[in-house]
């Protein structure tokens, strides 16, 4: 009973329908994030500062597929 390679790589439509749950998830705390830090910024800079950074990592994983495709092709090309 072996499993078929092509057959796991094939996402479904629940995957595919919680990576973009998961990606408006990452986008809506980043936009979050970005507003609370410009609240935060003229009482404590530092928190804003924090907040800021967060916010960032935030925004980055809405990119996450394509910045993991552009490592694997530079991972491919490197060979």
């Amino acid at each position: 009973m072996k499993m078929d390679h092509k057959k796991i790589k094939e996402p479904n439509k629940f995957k595919r329908l919680s990576d973009y749950i998961m990606t408006f998830a990452f986008l809506y705390s980043s936009l979050v994030c970005f507003s609370a830090s410009a609240e935060k910024w003229h009482q404590d800079k530092l928190i804003a500062i924090i907040i800021l950074i967060c916010g960032l990592l935030s925004f980055t994983a809405v990119f996450r597929w394509q910045i993991a495709n552009f490592i694997y092709f530079l991972k491919g090309k490197s060979k």
